[in-house]
């Protein structure tokens, strides 16, 4: 498998920095919903038979929503928005101040997104207008369900995408095609039922704050602290309260709200990279990490554009980029 590019440090960077909760507390669960009975391996297989599919306008959402089928014995999760809610420990918060309001967000184009984005030892951007294909992977230290598929880093989700056009690659060869699959690399927890593991961490999170904050009695020591310290105090243990009794209804992201779903198109900026894994063959992707519903007459927002930049570290980079590329790009994406 090709090697991970400097977006996923990035990417980890940001998360552990503004809210290391997200990958340990989430480590190592997701939806048990039992996988297809059909297995298959090889994305050009499933390249090959969906590009007569992806060919015709006419075809139903629903068709389109499962070109992939899931690997026997993998963990998979399907994101729906009317199904789950966003949750991380800024929403619990008045106020957060995030790195993009500091600092210009990249220009959204391949040069830029590239400088920012990937190792130099890596291969450059395309932009790509791809399809949700179907189920996601919850990949946690290298494995998917029971079966090692990369080597071992954090916890992460892989979706796949089905490309319906190549938007831009700058002139260059794009080693995509209409029809390929590819699976993109997603920055998000899912809090299915904690299993050991997940909820030991929460617990100690709180023991932890307790420890600074309570007083021999186990209540909040007044006499030491202020104010601002309690309301910190009590923000904190009703996102503590919420993780432990999530029941797996949450996503935990502080990353962007932009979170990719089954039967709608998005642009992504791709790694332009094809390697198959050598466990199964499928192309695992590290993209810009911000993905974007062109399809849409605003950019996504989640609570409000104001709140949306105080509680996800790119909100303000993907509304200032989406508004750029749907000029530049959007009538690839008219219905």
């Amino acid at each position: 498998m090709k090697k991970l590019t400097k977006t996923t440090a990035l990417i980890l960077s940001a998360v552990m920095l503004f809210g290391c909760t997200s990958n340990s507390a989430n480590g190592g669960v997701g939806d048990t919903t039992p996988p297809s009975e059909s297995s298959v391996t090889d994305s050009k297989n499933e390249s090959s038979a969906t590009e007569n599919s992806s060919e015709t306008d006419n075809t139903s959402k629903e068709s389109e929503e499962n070109f992939v089928k899931n690997n026997e014995g993998y963990q998979t999760f399907s994101y729906d928005k009317d199904k789950y809610k966003i949750i991380n420990e800024y929403i619990y918060k008045d106020s957060y101040y995030p790195i993009y309001s500091m600092y210009t967000p990249p220009e959204p184009n391949l040069e830029d997104l590239y400088k920012e984005t990937i190792d130099v030892n890596s291969s450059e951007l395309v932009a790509l207008k791809c399809r949700v294909a179907g189920d996601s992977y919850v990949v946690n230290d290298g494995k998917c369900g029971e079966t090692l598929i990369v080597k071992p880093f954090l916890s992460s989700i892989y979706t796949p995408v089905i490309v319906e056009e190549v938007v831009d690659s700058d002139n260059k060869k794009c080693v995509y095609k209409k029809g390929d699959i590819l699976y993109i690399r997603e920055s998000y927890s899912i809090t299915e039922r904690y299993n050991e593991r997940s909820l030991n961490f929460v617990q100690k999170a709180e023991e932890e704050l307790r420890r600074q904050f309570d007083d021999k009695s186990g209540n909040f020591d007044s006499s030491n602290h202020s104010e601002s310290d309690k309301k910190y105090y009590d923000e904190q243990l009703e996102y503590y309260n919420a993780l432990k009794n999530s029941n797996g209804k949450y996503i935990q992201t502080e990353w962007n709200p932009v979170l990719l779903q089954k039967g709608q198109s998005y642009l992504i900026f791709a790694d332009n990279d094809s390697t198959p894994n050598e466990a199964d063959g499928n192309i695992y992707n590290n993209a810009y990490p911000i993905f974007f519903d062109l399809e849409k007459n605003e950019p996504s927002v989640y609570i409000s554009e104001k709140r949306d930049k105080e509680v996800f570290v790119a909100s303000y980079a993907y509304q200032y980029q989406w508004k750029i590329l749907k000029e530049k790009y959007g009538e690839h994406f008219k219905s």
